[in-house]
């Protein structure tokens, strides 16, 4: 093979084994290298093509750097437009996809002359003043960019709900298991009523912190008649707020 075509062996081999080892369920210290590895494959291998050999070596690095980060919003706009879910296999599909495309373009590329090999230029012992401010500007840019997001999702407020549940795995015959988990954002305060065949028989206040669960195992027989569980949120104990009963019947609450 050309030397030429050395950095087109490199990142097809990228892409391959990203592909493999995801396929492979291979340890996560080792997907996360090839992913990021991968990520920056396309911008590389899209600013080989667009920008002329005589390009400065700054400006191409901003130019690949900025590439590589419209690859991923462009192919996840066109995923979420074709009704593909935004999971793990979709990205892997887009990033690997355009690098093995962009590989096969610039190989034929330098395969008919249109494209000279790629020769980094002579660095200047002093970088321009304004190569200096522009790439300042652009990691400046980055890093606000880098700070909104990670804000922003620490304070986008996630769904807020209240579980209760019956179930009879992990208990004996003659008895089933009552269960209430808190996801509210704070703790909460509830008063859970277990009736039998229509009867209030046990009627318990709870103080839930955020995030737990309380359960407890009671007897139940199913040829005793139906068990229902009413959970009120406090104050508020006209309108259960959650209920289920052995039926599988489910009251909606908010």
């Amino acid at each position: 093979m050309r030397g030429n075509q050395a950095d087109i062996a490199v990142t097809a081999a990228v892409a391959a084994l990203a592909c493999a080892a995801a396929a492979a369920g291979a340890p996560v210290a080792v997907t996360i290298v090839l992913g990021l590895a991968l990520l920056a494959m396309p911008g590389y291998l899209l600013a080989q093509l667009l920008l002329g050999p005589g390009t400065a070596g700054l400006e191409r690095t901003l130019a690949a750097v900025g590439l590589a980060l419209i690859v991923p919003i462009v192919g996840g706009l066109v995923l979420y437009a074709a009704g593909v879910p935004l999971h793990r296999a979709s990205w892997l599909a887009v990033l690997a996809g355009v690098t093995l495309a962009a590989d096969l373009a610039l190989w034929l590329r330098r395969r008919t002359g249109w494209s000279a090999p790629f020769r980094w230029p002579r660095a200047r012992r002093r970088l321009p003043p304004r190569h200096v401010a522009m790439f300042g500007a652009a990691m400046v840019i980055a890093a606000c960019g880098v700070v909104v997001a990670r804000v922003g999702a620490a304070i986008q407020p996630g769904p807020h709900f209240t579980q209760l549940w019956l179930s009879s795995q992990g208990v004996g015959a003659g008895a089933i298991k009552i269960g209430v988990t808190n996801d509210q954002g704070s703790t909460v305060d509830y008063r859970l009523v277990v009736l039998r065949s229509g009867d209030a028989s046990t009627t318990r206040n709870l103080t839930i912190a955020n995030g737990a669960t309380w359960q407890v195992t009671v007897p139940f027989n199913e040829k005793s008649g139906n068990l229902t569980a009413n959970l009120y949120r406090l104050p508020n104990l006209s309108t259960p707020y959650r209920q289920v009963d052995t039926n599988g019947d489910k009251a909606s609450g908010l």
